[in-house]
This record gives structure tokens, sequence and C-alpha cells, in this order.
């Protein structure tokens, strides 16, 4: 027979979620393996965005879009989707979102396809870009000669020699004051 703390040793976060969507409650979900009610939150929590099983956090909501964490918040701000739940601690602000979210993202952006250079509606038929021009500015770069781009290349190096120079002589002049 197992000691309890063979026992706490050997539960890992797959078993809590099991026990929590057979229905045990997180009560007894901690007694059974001996930790507090309040650290089995935290586990669900950390490990699965939510003590419930059919809410997201977050990042897996950015892990299933494909998106970063920015871009949701941003449609989130935006009012473009609404999270299930949200709170806030105090440092850091909490949201879980229902599985119907990516659905919701999915057909703004089927709707809503803005072009990288320009943020104007792109047209059909057409797939990052609303025109030509927009396309060449956003390619400008690649279609440079091997000549220009060494000279671009040398131009940004010079100029980052120069920020870090003038940061050195900032740093000297305030340990010296």
């Amino acid at each position: 027979m197992q000691t309890v703390m063979e026992r706490r040793a050997d539960i890992n976060a797959n078993a809590i979620y099991a026990m929590r969507r057979s229905g045990a409650t997180l009560q007894q979900i901690a007694n059974e393996i001996g930790k507090t009610k309040e650290r089995v939150r935290q586990i669900l929590i950390k490990s699965y965005g939510s003590t419930k099983h059919k809410l997201l956090s977050t990042e897996q909501l950015c892990k299933i879009l494909g998106l970063p964490r920015n871009r949701v918040i941003e449609l989130y701000r935006d009012n473009i989707i609404n999270p299930a739940r949200d709170w806030d601690t105090g440092i850091s602000h909490y949201l879980l979102w229902r599985p119907a979210t990516v659905e919701e993202v999915n057909t703004y952006y089927n709707t809503h396809r803005l072009c990288k250079m320009c943020y104007s509606y792109i047209p059909k038929g057409r797939r990052c870009y609303c025109s030509k021009q927009c396309y060449n500015e956003g390619h400008k770069y690649k279609y440079k000669s091997i000549e220009a781009k060494q000279r671009h290349l040398r131009n940004i190096k010079r100029y980052r020699g120069k920020c870090r120079r003038l940061e050195q002589d900032a740093w000297i002049g305030n340990s010296r004051g």
C-alpha cells in the first residue's frame, strides 16, 4: 500500500483534470490527493486555463488560432470577442474563453481582412495586400540589388553604433553626477 507522500508524488495535472471531468468537486480532489482545494484550483488553472473543462485560457486560444497573444487581446479590447469570464487580481488580468470564440475569430477574419501595409480592406482574389503598390512597398527590400542591400546594412550598423555611443555617454554622464 502506498503512503500519502508517495501518492502525492504520483499525482499530476492530468489525473486532477480527469477527476474534475468525471464530476468530482475541488474539495473531493484535494482530499484524494492530499493537497488543499486552492492548490488543486491553481494546478487546474495553470495547466488547463480553468477549473471547468470547457473554457480555454488565452494561451490555449492563441495556440488554436495561430495568433500572437497581443492580437487576441486587441480583438478583446475592440469588443470583437468577449470572454466567458475575466477577473483582475491587481497584478494580472485573466481571461477565459468559450470554445465558440474560435469560430467567432475565424468568421471575423474571413469578413474583415486588412492589408498589411495600409490596413484597408483586401478585395476578393487577393491574399495579404490590397494593391500591387502595397505589395511592392511590403517587399521593397527583397528586390534591392546586392550593393543596395549591403549599403543598407552598413547604414543600420552605423546607426546602431551611434545609438550605443550615445547611451554610453549618457550613462557615464549620469554616473559622474
